[in-house]
């Protein structure tokens, strides 16, 4: 069944996308009321409308801050961007941070849709923490978890062997829950931009201590090492020059030795080609990311062989330094730690280990700590497309991560929407979605009221969803007396579950395609080029360009978003994307005839990543493109783009 016609979704109210946590509820559809009469069969469909903006509003402001109703770190908590570690109040949507696809076990790079933040209020969190493990979260904060099965024999329920991926909340982690704390970067670039012999000099030059750019390594003990920096200076510069020939302008080296040490120098022009890398002595987080990876192994194969203990510490005077290392050991899909140390530096411990069950470890560990504290600081958590991101508290790291309402007049309006976790029924929360009926005991519940949930209960179960089709109450997980009498009456009578009396009429019904990019496209500077699909959900491929047209001659009204990945722009590049409607040109071909608005952003540094929407009407004969143009100093490459579009054909 479609979904229902008298649909108001978040969109419409204004809300923008639900911050809550991902999950895939599929065992069916929970009821719930209001507790208070609201009288609204008797008012307008506007006064339920703003019934549900006023719900919203008591759960998400001062006097509950819950977020959206949400789940949050404390504001020690901090995120993973491409440019580092940074607090809540240093972020903004747009920004990239790493998350994690929690389907495939990788992590990427993807752009934050929001920033929610809660006022400081009185609350109860949940601690839980130790040496390798520290989180301050709300009880209904959720969590990408990898879950051993229990096994199936008798009454055995001991762990099984192997683990599934899963969702859950905090104050419902069990010991067979383990959070994640590494993932490898999936966004790592498969062409080298650097020589290797650039990136081992890097890793040896960065971890010898000095104000000038000089690597010395051991003639007799670790011989080797003196040998490999000889061979990647000369193959990055060529053969070696006369010593201290400091006046040539040419990127050069030389070597001298102590007793029993190799000294290795380099020119004012080579040391410049080392430090545009790491300056300050410390690599940066653009250069870390540019590496393939077997260039990331690489470079961390160098720095510990030049500066670690045991193949597990790498200690480092400076806080950066240890950072940027833990940086790339996180890109390279490897856990670990950075602490201080008692007579100063900071180390960083690796882990072979890539996840971390609380539970577990609280139960065997006296020193690691699970249980509820009082906060009253601010609270916060951001929205992504993949609904998790990486963590990091008191050294430690980590990745870490709705309901509709039927009115009295047949709309259902929605809540947190599809594949969210819901906020109304504890214990059930990541496997059911939840629906408010907006009545109090003493409203009456009408037939228009029953047909909304039924026609929300037939959507849910399409495959896209697959809920199951039971319907309980929220008295069914909790003691409450929701969803009142009358309509628990209904809930046990299997009123709700039963198919909707007639089908609704598909004119508000849009149509959908999504189209994928498999081909790179080439973009010259400061030239427009329509944006080139290859495939469509229906399975047709080619060269394709219109997303609205080609099959509406009649024209039609159209929302479109696009998503685009772009490689090789230049930091402070200028990007314009927009939608273009073509008409025929008399001749067999195509012709602009209208411009929609340009979204005009700029590149930071690394891949780009941009999305463009517009809502237009489309007249009969014509076809929509989006365009995109860039305005760097060199060519540049689409490697990817996913567009959906909605249309409504006349």
């Amino acid at each position: 069944m479609p979904r229902p016609s008298k649909y108001t979704s978040r969109s419409d109210l204004g809300w923008g996308p639900s911050p809550a946590g991902r999950a895939n509820p599929r065992s069916g559809l929970v009821v719930h009321y209001d507790s208070v009469d609201q009288n609204l069969a008797g008012k307008d469909h506007s006064a339920c409308v703003a019934y549900w903006n006023a719900t919203r509003r008591f759960h998400t402001g001062p006097s509950r801050g819950w977020a959206d109703i949400g789940y949050c770190v404390d504001e020690e908590t901090e995120i993973l961007t491409e440019d580092g570690w940074r607090t809540f109040r240093d972020i903004a949507e747009g920004d990239l941070v790493l998350t994690l696809d929690h389907t495939t076990g990788l992590s990427r790079w993807q752009p934050l849709q929001a920033v929610n933040v809660f006022p400081a209020l009185p609350r109860e969190l949940v601690l839980m923490e130790g040496r390798a493990h520290s989180s301050l979260t709300t009880p209904g904060h959720r969590w990408p978890v990898e879950r051993r099965p229990t096994r199936r024999s008798g009454r055995d329920e001991r762990p099984g062997p192997g683990f599934e991926r899963a969702w859950a909340v905090t104050e419902e982690l069990t010991s067979r829950d383990r959070i994640r704390t590494a993932a490898p970067c999936g966004d790592l670039p498969v062409q080298p931009k650097w020589p290797d012999a650039l990136v081992e000099l890097v890793g040896w030059a960065w971890t010898t201590e000095g104000h000038r750019t000089v690597i010395r390594r051991p003639r007799k003990r670790d011989g080797e090492s003196a040998v490999r920096v000889r061979t990647a200076l000369h193959a990055l510069f060529g053969a070696a020059m006369e010593p201290d020939t400091t006046a040539d302008a040419r990127p050069g080296w030389w070597e001298r030795y102590t007793v029993d040490t190799a000294v290795f120098r380099l020119s004012p022009a080579a040391e410049r080609i080392l430090t545009e890398q790491m300056p300050g002595r410390v690599p940066s987080h653009a250069f870390l990311r540019s590496l393939t990876r077997a260039q990331l192994d690489l470079f961390l194969r160098v720095t510990m062989s030049a500066g670690g203990r045991d193949g597990r510490f790498l200690e480092r005077p400076d806080r950066a330094g240890a950072e940027a290392f833990r940086f790339a050991v996180i890109l390279a899909g490897q856990a670990a730690t950075v602490r201080g140390v008692p007579l100063g530096g900071w180390r960083v411990e690796l882990s072979p280990e890539h996840g971390f069950s609380p539970r577990a470890v609280a139960a065997r560990t006296p020193g690691f700590v699970v249980c509820r504290i009082r906060y009253e600081g601010h609270i916060w958590c951001p929205t992504t497309p993949d609904g998790t991101w990486l963590a990091r508290r008191a050294g430690t790291v980590y990745f870490t991560g709705n309901s509709f309402m039927a009115c009295a007049h047949g709309h259902v309006l929605e809540g947190r929407g599809l594949y969210r976790v819901q906020a109304a029924q504890p214990g059930g929360n990541s496997s059911h979605y939840s629906v408010t009926l907006a009545t109090g005991p003493g409203d009456g519940i009408p037939r228009e009221q029953v047909e909304a949930v039924r026609r929300l209960r037939a959507w849910l179960m399409e495959p896209a969803t697959s809920i199951s089709g039971k319907v309980l109450g929220h008295r069914d997980f909790v003691a409450t007396s929701c969803p009142g009498d009358k309509a628990y009456r209904m809930v046990r009578d299997g009123t709700f579950a039963r198919p909707p009396s007639s089908s609704e009429g598909d004119d508000d019904m849009p149509g959908h395609r999504r189209f994928e990019k498999d081909e790179a496209q080439e973009l010259v500077p400061g030239t427009w080029a329509s944006l080139r699909f290859d495939r469509r959900h229906d399975g047709r491929t080619g060269a394709l360009y219109a997303l609205v047209g080609t099959d509406e001659p009649g024209g039609a009204l159209y929302d479109l978003s696009v998503g685009v990945t772009i490689e090789g722009l230049a930091p402070g590049t200028e990007v314009r994307l927009r939608a273009t409607e073509y008409e025929p040109d008399g001749n067999g071909g195509w012709k602009v005839a209208r411009d929609r608005p340009i979204d005009s952003p700029v590149q930071a540094a690394g891949d780009a990543h941009f999305t463009y929407a517009w809502k237009g009407n489309l007249a009969a004969g014509r076809r929509v493109r989006v365009r995109v143009a860039q305005f760097g100093d060199r060519p540049a490459r689409v490697t990817a783009a996913t567009a959906d579009v909605f249309f409504w054909p006349r």
